[in-house]
C-alpha cells in the first residue's frame, strides 16, 4: 500500500469513528431505545445538498437501526482496509459509505453553530474533514481551489496546466473560450484580453471541471496564486476556524470527489419496502432484507467495527484481517461492552497486547493521531496492554 493509500484509508477509518461517536451521542440523548432505533440524519446545508444529488437524510441509510448501520460499516471498513476501489455489494452498503460524508457535513454545521459532538475538541468534525480533503488532494484544496476560488487572469490559467501537455493544451484553452463566448452571443471571434473578470471565470470554471487532468493540474503554479491571492478568496474552508456554511458546504463537496462516493443507490428502492412480486425484477445490488439477520447483535457488531479500526489506526500497514479473531479473543472485561468509549479502552488494550507479543510495529500516522489528538484517554489502555504482552 502507497503512503497515499495508507492515508486514505486512514481518513476513512477517522469518518467511521466519528459517525460512532454521533450515534453514541444521539442515543445518550434518548430517554428510551428500541432496539431497531434510527438516530435521524438531517443535513440542511444548501451547498452541500444542491451538489450531491442525495437527499437530507440519506436513502436507504434512514431505514435501517443504528445496529445495522454499525454492522454495515464494519464490513466497508474491512472491504476498504484490503481493496480501497473495491465495489460495495449493495445499494445499502453504498448508502451508508455515503452518509459518511452527510454526517460528517451535519456535525461540522454543528460545530459552527456550538454544538459539539466531542466534548474536548469543538473543531474535531472540522479537523476531520480538512485531514481528508488535505491527504486526497496534495493538501491545495484547503488553502483555496485554482480555477473556482482566485480571479484567473488568461496567462494565470494556463500556468496551471500540466507542464507536460501545456502546449497543447493552451491552444484548447482559446479555442474553448472562444467557442463559448460564439455559444453565449452568437457574436464574431471577440477580443479575449476584454472580457470581465467574472465571466472569463465562468468559463474557466468549465473549461478546468470538464477535464480528465485537473489531477496533474501544476501545483507550483496553484502555491504561487494561492500566495498572491490569500485565503480570503477561498470558496472552501481553509483552517478549522473557518466561518461560514456555504465555505464548509463547499469543501465537503471537494471530499466527495476523492473519496470515491457512488450515487447511484438512489436510482431505485430496495426489497424492504416491497412485497415479493415487486422484488422478483429487483437488481440483486438492490436486495437488502436477507443480509440484515448478520447485522443484529449489537454488542458484536460494535466490537467488531472498533476493534478494527483501532488495531488498523495502531499497526497501519502491517494490519491484516486474519489478526482481527485472534486479537479479540485476548482477555480483558468480563463486563458486556456495549458502549463506544468502553470498547475503544479494550480495543486499545488488546490491540497493545496483541502488537507487543507479535512485535507488530505501530503506524506512526494512526497512531498520532488516534492516541494523541483524538482520545489521549486510551494511551493508558493501549500501554497497559503493551506491557501484559511483553511479559
Amino acid at each position: 500500500m502507497s503512503e497515499k493509500g495508507l492515508r486514505k484509508q486512514v481518513n476513512i477509518s477517522k469518518l467511521i469513528l466519528l459517525a460512532l461517536m454521533w450515534i453514541q451521542s444521539d442515543e445518550d440523548s434518548q430517554n428510551q431505545l428500541t432496539i431497531d432505533y434510527s438516530s435521524p440524519l438531517r443535513v440542511e446545508n444548501l451547498i452541500w445538498l444542491g451538489e450531491t444529488y442525495v437527499g437530507e437524510d440519506v436513502e436507504h441509510f434512514c431505514d435501517v437501526s443504528n445496529t445495522v448501520r454499525i454492522g454495515v460499516w464494519g464490513e466497508i471498513l474491512e472491504l476498504k482496509l484490503v481493496d480501497l476501489i473495491a465495489d460495495l455489494p449493495t445499494c445499502l452498503h453504498d448508502a451508508l459509505w455515503y452518509a459518511l460524508l452527510a454526517i460528517n457535513m451535519m456535525l461540522v454545521d454543528n460545530e459552527l453553530d456550538g454544538v459539539y459532538v466531542h466534548p474536548q475538541d469543538r473543531y474535531f468534525a472540522r479537523l476531520i474533514a480538512l485531514e481528508s480533503l488535505a491527504d486526497s488532494s496534495n493538501s491545495y484544496l484547503t488553502k483555496g481551489h485554482p480555477y473556482l476560488d482566485f480571479p484567473l487572469s488568461l496567462e494565470e490559467a494556463k500556468s496551471l496546466l500540466p507542464v507536460g501537455k501545456r502546449q497543447e493544451l493552451e491552444v484548447e484553452l482559446e479555442k474553448f473560450i472562444i467557442d463559448t463566448y460564439e455559444d453565449d452571443f452568437e457574436d464574431d471571434a471577440p477580443d479575449i484580453s476584454q472580457f470581465s473578470p467574472i465571466y472569463l471565470k465562468e468559463i474557466l470554471k468549465d473549461f478546468f471541471a470538464d477535464s480528465d487532468w485537473r489531477g496533474d493540474i501544476n501545483l507550483e503554479a496553484v502555491a504561487q496564486l494561492q500566495e498572491k491571492y490569500g485565503s480570503e478568496y477561498s470558496e472552501g474552508a481553509f483552517s478549522p476556524q473557518t466561518r461560514g456554511h456555504e465555505r464548509w458546504g463547499k469543501t465537503l463537496v471537494f471530499l466527495k470527489q476523492f473519496i470515491g462516493l457512488d450515487s447511484s443507490f438512489i436510482d431505485d428502492q430496495s426489497d424492504l419496502f416491497l412485497d415479493e412480486s415487486e422484488e422478483s425484477d429487483l437488481p440483486e445490488y438492490f436486495r437488502i432484507k436477507s443480509h440484515l439477520a448478520h447485522w443484529q447483535d449489537r454488542t458484536f457488531v460494535l466490537s467488531r467495527l472498533v476493534h478494527t479500526l483501532v488495531y488498523f489506526l495502531l499497526s497501519g500497514e502491517n494490519y491484516h484481517p486474519s489478526h482481527m479473531s485472534d486479537l479479540m479473543r485476548i482477555p480483558a472485561s468480563d463486563r458486556v461492552i456495549s458502549s463506544l468509549q468502553a470498547c475503544l479502552g479494550v480495543a486499545a488494550y488488546r490491540s497493545g497486547y496483541y502488537m507487543a507479543v507479535y512485535n507488530i510495529p505501530e503506524s506512526e500516522f494512526g497512531r498520532n493521531w488516534l492516541l494523541d489528538k483524538a482520545f489521549p484517554n486510551l494511551r493508558d489502555f493501549y500501554q497497559t496492554g503493551r506491557l501484559g504482552g511483553k511479559q
